[in-house]
């Protein structure tokens, strides 16, 4: 809403879904700056597209899942040269719970991971998600914003910093390096506090296109062990983008809290993160048994 007012050239798209996404509430209060095509994700990304290639800031929303509809669209959007459109997907993995699993996008990092041009963002909380925002509408680019349904605790300091491609060190430890994205940085957190101090490093991953290897790398070379901790499929996700990473540099031995290639199935958030094995009890049953071995 404040973007409304400072970015007159701002454009907002919605296919159909802007109760959820609450984009509504900009095509409230700038009827003339927002754009619906109806239940048509491929024709919203090209509309967006096209606004874009004539210099306008553009952000098309959309429930995550619906996006794989427009995929080709996406691809054909990322080789338009240096258009500034930002693509804000809600309602991303199991936390979308009760929804069912066909609403559950447990791949889309995956399928992002592959556009060229795309800078991928997996913000952790509120304050972030906000900073994000500011930081993809300031700055000419192609995004892919990753967001949540469900209430996040925010748990960052409202002077925390946010950079594009940065990734942060939120606690220290010598035992293990938890990397984590998203919403599973509080779970990772959470699961370090339990291990007791100095145990787990934790990594906060605001970026997963480009990734931050060079922290990465250096707390892996402190620690000698990885855990990454993910809300997403672990093909194509942040396990293999960061065992992708140590294989090429610093081979470490590795292991991770994420969903299987799998279909999911309908529940409460936190019901479904215990049984796929992504809460805050699984992260610490795999940090330990993985220092037990090691």
């Amino acid at each position: 809403m404040e973007a409304g007012g400072r970015y007159r050239d701002l454009r907002v798209l919605d296919a159909g879904t802007k109760n959820s996404t609450m984009s509504g509430k900009f095509a409230d209060a700038y009827p003339d700056r927002f754009f619906t095509p109806g239940i048509n994700e491929p024709g919203m990304i090209g509309i967006a597209t096209g606004m874009a290639m004539a210099g306008r800031r553009v952000v098309a929303c959309d429930m995550a899942v619906f996006l794989h509809h427009a995929y080709a669209h996406i691809r054909a959007a990322a080789r338009q040269g240096d258009i500034h459109l930002v693509i804000a997907a809600s309602h991303t993995g199991i936390a979308v719970g009760p929804d069912g699993g066909s609403a559950h996008d447990i791949t889309d990092l995956a399928r992002m991971r592959l556009v060229p041009g795309f800078k991928v963002l997996t913000p952790w909380d509120g304050r972030q998600v906000k900073k994000a925002v500011e930081k993809v509408l300031a700055e000419p680019g192609r995004y892919y914003l990753r967001l949540n349904r469900p209430p996040v605790p925010v748990f960052l300091s409202e002077d925390f910093r946010f950079e594009i491609g940065k990734a942060y060190r939120l606690r220290e430890g010598d035992g293990v390096t938890l990397v984590a994205c998203g919403d599973k940085v509080f779970t990772a957190l959470q699961a370090a506090e339990r291990l007791g101090e100095g145990v787990a490093e934790v990594i906060g991953v605001a970026t997963m296109e480009p990734l931050d290897t060079a922290t990465i790398i250096a707390s892996a070379a402190r620690t000698g062990r990885v855990v990454t901790v993910e809300d997403h499929m672990f093909v194509g996700g942040l396990f293999e983008a960061v065992a992708g990473l140590m294989a090429q540099t610093r081979p470490t031995p590795m292991r991770r809290v994420s969903l299987e290639r799998t279909f999911t199935t309908s529940g409460q958030p936190d019901e479904l993160a215990r049984i796929y094995a992504v809460d805050m009890q699984a992260v610490v049953e795999t940090c330990r048994k993985f220092l037990d071995e090691t």
